[in-house]
């Protein structure tokens, strides 16, 4: 599973997608269908889900902040915070927190393939 050349922002992008266009296995899919085609792999999706998945149970703020700006059509963290109750920054906080666990967890697998 090739994900080194791609950033973990990328593959949450696509991620999202996957799950909107209900692939996923996230209890955010939707029907919508007006989604650009996501450009990763199933077996990437599903590991990408499952990390998230462990981000939400051990981080639950992060967690949650993660999936709703990569699973709406929400475009600035600005607005997933409001809607979540929280600040700007401490939405980019959670945001940035969220980012570098999924990218530690990813690490990990880099360095053992």
């Amino acid at each position: 599973m090739k994900m080194i050349e791609r950033t973990v922002e990328d593959l949450l992008e696509h991620w999202g997608r996957w799950v909107v266009l209900g692939s996923g296995v996230s209890c955010c899919a939707s029907r919508e269908n007006d989604i650009a085609t996501p450009m990763i792999t199933d077996d990437q999706a599903l590991l990408m889900d499952r990390l998230v998945g462990r981000l939400r149970s051990r981080y639950e703020e992060a967690g949650n902040v993660i999936i709703k700006y990569y699973t709406s059509r929400d475009t600035s963290l600005m607005v997933v915070g409001k809607k979540m109750g929280f600040g700007e920054e401490k939405t980019r906080q959670l945001w940035k927190a969220g980012i570098a666990w999924i990218d530690g967890a990813l690490e990990i697998r880099r360095e053992a393939a």
